[in-house]
């Protein structure tokens, strides 16, 4: 953090609570001699990175995997280090200075130097032309003495040379060196040649206008691109001000980087008004967890796309965003769901309030018994349910009119629709007159659609306790993992067409001579899968039943233990088996007569 004591700025760094006994400080603070405020910025940043690097040395002393323990008397000479390399900085500055110093006096001495050559060539036709007019006076001083006639016409001409050497003289009087540039005051032979004035580069346009050049105003680009390209701008500008693009250089780039590892991972969850230096020294003080390399790399590479484009149009001379490692290594890999978690799913509370519990429901079975893709689910029209050789499919395609397409290219495909969806009514969510099968979703001015459902999952699913190793995103895995643990004849083929993967059989019938896979085998992929546990309702009667508590209340163990009940009582299966057994032909006419017949109480339970 900066501070302006007096005229100079000064860097302030809390030292963490667990490292103060080692220090014998709560804070360091340096002088940075200086009273320019973006000078001072860019020596903090270095001392920020140089300090982080000792602190981290320090909680090493600790660690008995160091052969080589570290002592006080080391932490001593690297915070020794760090104050003579900050006076070497210094140092070189003020010398930096002092030869700009010289380099600006000689410049104005050459300047001056200039002018006198020019007032010297200047002052040479001045003496020629007096000379001239003297010999003229003296010979008009003659003819008059010997009484020799002069014509008008000479008379005349000679008047007015008089009068032009007398003008020329007095504005030499008054305007000094600049005479020597005035029209007719020195002929052509006597003038110096003008410099040829030194072509200057056009100045380099700040970040902010670059990002509008050549981001924001291209129509190629996709809102979600230009979203999160111009969050990091923001986070950039914050930092180190709106500097020009050709400023901004691989030490500039090197320093970013180790202000966004030093970040708590708070920090991108929230608002970004708040002050950076406070929040690196919130998450040092406090050992919060800090943005990973996958959050770093990600800023790192909407600035080097951004770059890419600035190279092409020759705003910027080279990329200082690319090369660079990142440790990819702390990351929390996603997992399928167990049957536990998906008990635990089932026989929570839907909490949202701008989403309904229908709205879940549908979304989650869709991926529970397809594995397809959040945005492709949220992305579905009731036009892409359409029959094909007889099965009901969801049909998943690029909707360019919604700039929306799927991730890959084998991610166009039909997915048939599970037994269990059917029996579930999932087809009542087409309505008339709407576009989308789930129209609650709304679609936001900028981002995919379905992100604001996938937020509100994130947040229901670690309000119930469920890891942060499954996402919705794992429901893709559960799939995955349940179709190639199968005992059947289920090909790899099949599940990568149902998933939209690249087909990983790789062999040349399979890339060269494959043209498709039949629906009627999709439609045996997708039936294998199936869920002991997982059993969502359209609205929370059953848990409001089970627990005689209202909806917004947290559900207990045993009401999460009945409701279960519930669920095995209305589908009774054994273990391995899905909830939602294939619908016999004539079932969805006698849908009221089963629903009027549901055991312990239930009969009015809707879905």
């Amino acid at each position: 953090m900066l501070a302006l004591v007096g005229t100079h700025y000064h860097f302030r760094r809390v030292v963490p609570v667990a490292l103060r006994p080692l220090f014998g400080k709560t804070e360091f603070w340096i002088s940075l001699k200086t009273g320019s405020k973006s000078e001072a910025r860019l020596s903090a940043m270095a001392l920020h990175a140089q300090t982080s690097a000792l602190f981290r040395t320090a909680r090493l002393m600790t660690d008995p995997a160091q052969k080589k323990p570290i002592t006080k008397d080391d932490l001593l000479a690297l915070y020794q280090d760090i104050i003579k390399k900050q006076k070497e900085v210094i140092e070189t500055n003020e010398r930096h200075a002092a030869e700009q110093l010289k380099l600006e006096r000689y410049r104005a001495s050459m300047t001056r130097y200039e002018d006198l050559l020019k007032t010297r060539a200047f002052i040479t036709y001045s003496s020629e032309a007096l000379e001239q007019l003297n010999q003229n006076m003296t010979r008009l001083r003659q003819d008059m003495i010997t009484g020799t006639a002069q014509d008008k016409t000479s008379l005349a001409r000679k008047t007015e040379e008089i009068d032009r050497l007398h003008a020329t003289l007095v504005k030499l009087f008054q305007t000094g060196p600049a005479l020597s540039q005035a029209p007719g005051a020195v002929p052509p032979s006597h003038q110096l040649a003008s410099p040829t004035p030194t072509p200057t580069a056009p100045p380099s346009p700040r970040l902010t206008e670059a990002l509008h050049l050549a981001l924001l105003a291209d129509s190629q680009k996709s809102d979600a691109t230009k979203k999160e390209t111009a969050r990091t701008v923001a986070l950039f500008v914050q930092v180190f001000g709106d500097k020009p693009v050709k400023e901004i250089t691989g030490r500039v780039a090197g320093e970013f980087r180790d202000l966004l590892f030093s970040l708590p991972t708070s920090y991108a969850k929230g608002k970004q008004e708040r002050n950076l230096n406070a929040e690196v020294e919130r998450a040092q003080e406090l050992d919060l967890p800090t943005l990973s390399g996958k959050s770093v790399k990600n800023h790192f590479m909407r600035l080097s796309a951004l770059w890419n484009q600035l190279l092409r149009r020759e705003i910027a001379d080279k990329n200082p965003w690319s090369n660079w490692d990142f440790d990819l290594t702390k990351r929390n890999p996603r997992r399928a769901w167990t049957d536990d978690e998906l008990a635990l799913l089932s026989s929570s509370a839907w909490t949202c309030s701008t989403i309904s519990q229908a709205t879940f429901a549908g979304i989650t079975l869709v991926a529970a018994y397809s594995g397809m893709r959040l945005g492709e689910i949220c992305n579905l029209r009731n036009e892409d349910v359409q029959e094909v050789d007889g099965i009901p499919c969801f049909l998943i395609g690029p909707h360019p009119e919604d700039k929306w397409a799927p991730k890959t290219e084998a991610g166009t495909r039909n997915v048939p629709i599970h037994s269990a969806l059917l029996d579930w009514d999932i087809l009542d969510f087409r309505k008339n007159g709407e576009k989308f099968l789930f129209p609650e979703l709304k679609t936001p001015k900028s981002g995919p659609r379905g992100t604001d459902f996938g937020r509100n999952f994130s947040k229901f699913k670690t309000t119930i306790g469920l890891p942060a190793a499954i996402t919705f995103h794992s429901f893709r895995h559960t799939v995955s993992t349940r179709l190639r643990n199968q005992a059947g004849d289920l090909r790899e083929l099949w599940i990568d067409a149902l998933l939209g993967h690249e087909a990983s059989h790789k062999s040349q019938g399979a890339t060269t001579y494959l043209s498709g896979i039949a629906t009627e085998n999709l439609k045996q992929t997708v039936e294998a899968i199936s869920y002991p546990t997982l059993c969502l309702r359209r609205n929370l009667w059953l848990l409001r039943r089970a627990s005689g508590k209202s909806a917004s209340e947290t559900p207990t163990h045993e009401s999460r233990h009945l409701y279960t009940q519930c669920c095995a009582r209305l589908v009774p299966t054994p273990r391995g088996q899905s909830l939602f057994p294939p619908v016999p032909r004539g079932h969805f006419q006698k849908r009221a007569e089963q629903r009027t017949r549901t055991p312990s109480g239930l009969e009015n339970c809707p879905n």
